[in-house]
């Protein structure tokens, strides 16, 4: 299978050769590749954590006996790259403001009745190229991957998300 920033690398290398061809002169700015190739790597990982998240989000569901204690998701109108799930009020929020940078934020509400949360954790991922302008993630300076990342803060996010009022 042949990875989307692949695709990208050679359609734009197409289209060099187009230009070349029809006399023009290239365009080889290599900020904007890299732009390019930034903003589709963010695109992509927040589509992957989103398919793995509901994959694992209805696969916890399924064993989940009362619904009280399901996941919920959606997506943030605002941002199109951008999904939160959710839980007993406790929310995560998986979302980019910038090529290369993925932000993670679990809140609930403020105890008093006003409109304001509470922030339980928050997390950033960033982007770094490696060898042929590829394309690393990096998660509290180490790399991870999208199911690393999921694992943990899945993990996080169940752990928060509990309705310790039930529990005693």
């Amino acid at each position: 299978m042949i990875s989307d920033s692949s695709i990208k690398w050679i359609e734009n290398l197409a289209e060099q050769e187009g230009l070349i061809l029809a006399g023009k002169l290239p365009n080889l700015d290599i900020s904007r590749t890299r732009d390019e190739v930034l903003a589709v790597s963010t695109t992509l990982f927040i589509r992957d954590l989103k398919t793995q998240w509901l994959s694992l989000s209805k696969l916890f569901n399924s064993r989940m006996k009362e619904p009280s204690l399901c996941i919920s998701w959606g997506e943030l109108s605002d941002r199109p790259d951008s999904f939160f799930l959710e839980r007993n009020s406790v929310r995560l929020v998986i979302s980019s403001s910038r090529s290369g940078t993925i932000q993670i934020k679990c809140e609930k509400p403020a105890l008093d009745t006003s409109s304001r949360t509470s922030t339980l954790f928050s997390g950033v991922l960033e982007a770094r190229f490696s060898n042929f302008d590829e394309v690393t993630w990096y998660f509290l300076e180490k790399p991870i991957t999208v199911e690393q990342f999921s694992r943990y803060y899945l993990t996080e996010f169940l752990q928060s998300s509990r309705a310790f009022d039930r529990l005693f």
